[in-house]
């Protein structure tokens, strides 16, 4: 695409029961304002004031007219992700997107904006430099990724695959739907994402717990409970929702083992495809270790067409939609972390690139 105009870019609860010390394997996702006040590695005190912003998009086309509009005084150069050249990285001072570039020293920018909720492409084993800043989109994920794992587990209870089955075969054969309210599910990240997921269980009337790197209880979870018990904590869970963070700790936390231990769960993944050992995921259904599952993200992505996954019919497939950024959101984003970097501040938005998140 050519350049944009470019100038003037024991669980914890209320009840506080005892748990055992210790850190688990789950990493906790923060929630807005986690990292005010944390001084990031590559900033002085004094402020600095970018110029060249480089805007990588996919589904975003316009996300370089939407920051240039309201900061004429910036040079920003927007690219397609497939059409970003290794000039394009050297120019830039800022690089703002969902993936890195694909050229370029883009690992030793001095700034990098990524528009995801997940910062894992630019955090997780990508050789980032120590010196490079990395922050975050504002963007509030929690309610619309809640309405895709509850419009997944109310597809299983009503049995719509059945039905749909049915209605193409021109069949009248009622099946009875489950009842979701009164269920119990398991939120494995306690963050931001994870808190809307559980407001919209709750609102279905089920049981919303959660597990967490440190177990600490947080609204709105009647309990949370510390990775490490993972199995009580799944135990008698009929939902079991995936939405922390990739890090070197969670990376295959569903693995084989947990996975044993999940009961019949029905598994929703919401989180990043590589929070689960795909191979020990196919097994997992086949010995009934979990009910069935609904991932919308996946170790390779987009997920390759000889995946086993494609013709399981208890799988259900969608393309990483479940979250999907605006262009008001990444910019909006983008613009406040430029103020304050402007202002020699660290940015609320900064990611602590030790933990992931």
């Amino acid at each position: 695409m050519a350049e944009v105009a470019m100038r003037n870019a024991a669980p914890s609860s209320t009840r506080r029961r005892p748990r055992p010390a210790g850190g688990g394997a789950a990493a906790e996702e923060p929630g807005a304002g986690a990292m005010s006040g944390v001084l990031y590695p590559p900033m002085s005190p004094a402020p600095w004031h970018p110029k060249r912003i480089l805007v990588s998009h996919t589904l975003h086309e316009g996300l370089g007219e939407y920051i240039l509009a309201r900061r004429p005084d910036l040079e920003v150069r927007a690219r397609g992700q497939r059409e970003i050249a290794a000039e394009d990285v050297e120019w830039a001072e800022v690089y703002v997107g969902f993936w890195p570039p694909a050229v370029g020293r883009w690992r030793t920018l001095r700034w990098i904006h990524c528009i995801g909720a997940g910062v894992d492409a630019f955090a997780f084993r990508a050789g980032l430099s120590e010196e490079t800043l990395l922050t975050r989109t504002a963007e509030d994920f929690g309610p619309m990724i809640g309405e895709y794992c509850l419009a997944r587990a109310l597809a299983v209870t009503q049995r719509l695959r059945h039905h749909e089955a049915e209605q193409r075969a021109r069949s009248w054969r009622p099946k009875h739907p489950e009842r979701l309210r009164g269920t119990r599910a398991l939120i494995v990240g306690t963050g931001a994402v994870g808190r809307g997921i559980a407001r919209a269980f709750l609102g279905a009337g089920c049981e919303v717990e959660g597990l967490s790197r440190s177990g600490e209880a947080r609204e709105p979870f009647a309990a949370v409970w510390p990775g490490e018990r993972f199995a009580e904590a799944v135990r008698s869970a009929r939902w079991l929702v995936l939405a922390c963070p990739l890090t070197e700790e969670t990376f295959h936390f569903l693995n084989r083992a947990r996975l044993a231990q999940c009961g019949g769960t029905y598994l929703i993944n919401v989180g990043r495809g590589r929070l689960v050992d795909e191979p020990a995921l196919v097994e997992a259904l086949d010995q009934g270790w979990l009910a069935g599952c609904a991932l919308d993200v996946f170790e390779t992505e987009p997920l390759p067409a000889d995946s086993p996954l494609w013709a399981r019919p208890d799988v259900t497939i969608s393309p990483h939609i479940s979250g999907l950024t605006t262009i008001p959101g990444a910019g909006d984003g983008f613009l406040q972390c430029l103020v304050e970097v402007e202002a020699g501040r660290a940015p609320r938005l900064a990611v602590d690139t030790r933990r992931g998140y």
